[in-house]
């Protein structure tokens, strides 16, 4: 699961998420998509760096460029673990004990959700 939460971490960057989806589409180097996001080269190294380190993306030396591409086998992992949330197997392995109630028990006033009656 620790990689499962790199990647979100990695995809909690607006900027990043627009990188992936410029990726995506075409494989192309840093240089052009801080054209396409209208940042700095510095600025998109930073975040391909965050990207590549948890996998998202790859690079390829082309002549004196990088093209970078995502790499979609990541993806296919982050969705086993969504379509997996709802199986009683993950709340054990997330340490969440074997039982979390389907609804509030409480009676909840404004601001006081699930708090123990006063």
């Amino acid at each position: 699961m620790d990689y499962v939460v790199q990647i979100f971490k990695a995809l909690g960057d607006e900027n990043r998420l627009k990188i992936l989806i410029i990726l995506s589409r075409k494989k192309i180097c840093a240089k052009g998509i801080a054209k396409h996001l209208n940042i700095s080269e510095a600025a998109v190294s930073q975040h391909l760096k965050i990207l590549r380190e948890v996998g998202i993306v790859s690079g390829e030396k082309v002549g004196y460029h990088v093209h970078y591409k995502v790499q979609e086998s990541v993806f296919v992992e982050v969705i086993d673990f969504i379509n997996k949330v709802k199986d009683k197997e993950i709340l054990l392995n997330c340490n969440l004990g074997e039982h979390i109630p389907s609804d509030c028990k409480v009676n909840c006033k404004v601001n006081k959700c699930c708090q123990k009656n006063i």
